[in-house]
């Protein structure tokens, strides 16, 4: 028996209106209700308490008014309270809730632990239980799907192809060309001095760590491409102040395809990010000679992967792996090493055998 076309297409139309209805049901009731209720019922009964869940925003808004209460507080250069300036929620939520406490991220749950011991255990938990959240799409924008948000199996193979550059042999040959970028540093800054009157010269130490630390992890991820990695920091730095501003908004399916200012910016800077990460990597490819720095090790494992002595076809990262990987050891590099750069001259100028000496030169 044949049906009619219009029949067909109507049957059609209400299998996908039960398919868009099974969905929606999921997303909203599922996951923004009855999921965070259950979540809440049952830590409660375990004797973990929090704040209260808002649907679909969790605590975010809390947290964002609490922030900016606090993003005003000048700290003195002595004082190394800084959690209540970064993170007012934590200390608020765990006076009032006591540890662990229940919040929510959007419609995250999240779990606060400021128990070191317990804390220690659950990282080294082989069981699988406990899984990286989720990253917010600007962050991933910002720093790639690198070594910092995998899990398993992709986990222990980015590591394994990473983790030789890291050796001591590796970092002393990178050494000598690092200490001739803070010698370049130094003596620019003694130039600059030698023009004054008094022989004395103001510097804006965070700015001169930042640039310092470009450099040097430039050369360690790009080797005698450190320039074009320099424009890459650039853009990066950008990103950051796009991702700062949207941290805390959540994430919702498809917004980020949305033609806001904020996006069609991020979108440019992705690609600019990607356009110089392949302006870097393309010569290498074309000449064979990768290089003994993080992207040349990389690269080679791009191209053959080794098991013993024994050459097995396959590639052990793809291209956009390595971008991202070069994406994340570059932020994560440089906003470590400049800021504990930054701290440790902070902290020598305080002491007694500083104020003669870095302390009055900072």
């Amino acid at each position: 028996m044949a049906f009619p076309v219009p029949f067909l297409l109507l049957l059609l139309l209400v299998a996908l209106l039960v398919v868009a209805a099974t969905r929606l049901w999921d997303h909203v009731f599922v996951r923004l209700v009855w999921r965070p209720y259950a979540i809440t019922k049952g830590f409660r009964e375990q004797g973990i308490h929090g704040p209260s869940y808002s649907f679909f925003k969790g605590c975010n808004e809390d947290i964002r008014s609490m922030k900016e209460k606090t993003d005003g507080l000048v700290l003195d250069v002595g004082d190394h309270k800084y959690l209540p300036r970064i993170a007012p929620h934590y200390l608020k939520w765990r006076a009032q809730y006591g540890e662990p406490f229940l919040y929510w991220y959007g419609p995250q749950a999240r779990i606060c632990i400021f128990d070191y011991e317990l804390a220690r255990q659950i990282l080294s938990s082989k069981s699988g239980h406990f899984v990286k959240n989720d990253a917010h799409p600007t962050l991933l924008a910002l720093v790639g799907k690198g070594l910092g948000f995998m899990e398993g199996a992709d986990w222990v193979r980015h590591r394994r192809v990473i983790n030789p550059v890291f050796t001591i042999d590796k970092l002393k040959i990178m050494t000598k060309t690092m200490l001739d970028f803070a010698q370049n540093m130094a003596s620019e800054l003694e130039a600059e001095a030698s023009q004054s009157e008094n022989g004395e010269t103001r510097v804006d130490i965070n700015k001169q760590f930042s640039d310092l630390t470009v450099d040097n992890i430039a050369y360690a991820i790009f080797g005698n491409s450190y320039k074009l990695g320099k424009q890459v920091f650039q853009a990066q730095t950008e990103m950051l102040g796009i991702t700062m501003a949207t941290f805390l908004d959540v994430p919702i399916p498809g917004i980020q395809y949305l033609p806001t200012k904020a996006n069609r910016r991020k979108q440019i800077l992705e690609r600019k990010l990607k356009s110089l990460l392949t302006q870097i990597i393309q010569p290498r490819l074309a000449s064979g000679e990768y290089g003994n720095d993080l992207l040349g090790v990389m690269l080679e494992s791009c191209t053959e992967a080794k098991q013993g002595g024994k050459q097995v076809d396959g590639l052990s990262l793809s291209m956009e792996e390595i971008i991202h990987e070069c994406k994340l050891f570059f932020f994560a590099g440089h906003e470590n090493t400049a800021f504990s750069s930054l701290g440790q001259c902070i902290c020598s100028a305080y002491t007694p055998s500083g104020k003669n000496g870095s302390g009055r030169r900072s």
